[in-house]
């Protein structure tokens, strides 16, 4: 097993020094960043699996590393824990209250930060754990074709995508990905891999006719987003899905949903993509097409005029921070008005949220 990656973050290089001999002497690996912002990057470079860091930094300290972080879905779920030499209860409870794992005062004895470091990477793995269990079984059933690739080699799929191009699984590792979308189509969207490999874009989709199994050429939709990133390299997840008509002949896609889902700077995960389908196969959804509405549910949800306003700039991708701007209130007050809006929807979060009021026209996007 490959040793655990933890970011140290703290001005004081003699006490990030130490930090890492302490770390190196029960086999994990430390990577050192001497300011906030050098450890924001070194966060979305490296995914490490616990971050360690100091509050009292500048220009920007402990408090802004964590908010940030917890912006990105590539990042929001390392565990997270202050070291920090300000002991205080008001600065330990707004520590914990933002939502960090723990909280360490230097000085602290070597034990008690392996403690805590084993026990949050445990609790980690175990939940990552878990929830690959849980989505493995929706990736292999889907009726889409779901796949990991580099842009030409195909590492991973699903038994649909198989299905749809018409090659055993075993086989697709052996054909180039250009081939299985035709040169045409990926004449048109190969720079668009590159950017999203290279981390210039999040997340593209395009509509692509390719030969299908059954030697019919049949339309699909195309998305793409990066998936595992290793030092500054993205592999990409693909989800291939069959253009569907409704009953006046409109086009179901799901483009302004992966538009508007932006939400904090979140890239859609095959978890994410696999609930829009199923929302989409339940029937409420007619079609999202330019053409088109969907289909109103009724609703009794009675918000506020503010969370309406809140609710807007959440559908249009904003973060809490730009929302807060914008509206000028603090991000706090945002965070309450989410947390009201989940709880009227009945939502366990945002994104649940977003495709509530959609499907039940609360707004209008």
């Amino acid at each position: 097993m490959a040793a655990r990656k933890i970011l140290i973050i703290d001005d004081d290089r003699a006490f990030s020094k130490t930090l890492r001999n302490v770390l190196k002497s029960k086999g994990y690996e430390s990577i050192i960043a001497s300011s906030g912002g050098e450890g924001i990057q070194k966060a979305y470079e490296y995914g490490p699996d616990l971050i360690l860091c100091d509050i009292k930094m500048a220009p920007i300290d402990g408090y802004q590393v964590y908010n940030i972080l917890k912006e990105s879905s590539l990042t929001r779920r390392i565990p997270f824990i202050f070291v920090t030499g300000k002991s205080g209860l008001d600065e330990i409870r707004l520590g914990l209250e933002l939502g960090a794992d723990d909280y360490l005062v230097k000085p602290f004895r070597n034990e008690a930060l392996l403690a805590s470091v084993r026990t949050r990477i445990e609790k980690y793995e175990y939940l990552v754990s878990l929830g690959r269990s849980k989505y493995q079984a929706f990736v292999d059933y889907s009726p889409n074709g779901i796949f990991l690739f580099d842009g030409g080699t195909i590492y991973e799929s699903n038994r649909a995508f198989s299905r749809i191009v018409g090659i055993q699984e075993a086989a697709l590792t052996d054909t180039p990905f250009s081939d299985l979308v035709g040169k045409t189509n990926f004449a048109r969207i190969e720079d668009r891999i590159n950017e999203c490999m290279n981390g210039l874009l999040s997340n593209f989709q395009e509509e692509i006719t390719i030969l299908s199994a059954q030697g019919i050429q049949e339309k699909f939709v195309l998305y793409v987003a990066p998936s595992i990133k290793y030092n500054g390299f993205s592999l990409l997840t693909g989800l291939l899905m069959p253009m569907r008509r409704n009953e006046k002949g409109g086009h179901v896609a799901f483009e302004q949903l992966v538009t508007i889902l932006e939400e904090e700077h979140i890239s859609l995960s095959d978890p994410v993509v696999l609930r829009l389908q199923k929302e989409f196969d339940s029937g409420v959804w007619r079609t999202i097409s330019r053409d088109y509405s969907p289909v109103a549910v009724a609703t009794e949800v009675e918000l506020s005029s503010r969370e309406l306003e809140v609710l807007k700039l959440s559908c249009k991708g904003m973060p809490i921070k730009s929302i807060a701007e914008e509206l000028c209130i603090s991000g706090r007050t945002v965070e309450s008005h989410r947390a009201s809006l989940m709880e009227k929807t009945g939502s366990r979060n945002i994104i649940e949220v977003i495709i509530y009021a959609l499907k039940n026209r609360l707004i209008e996007i």
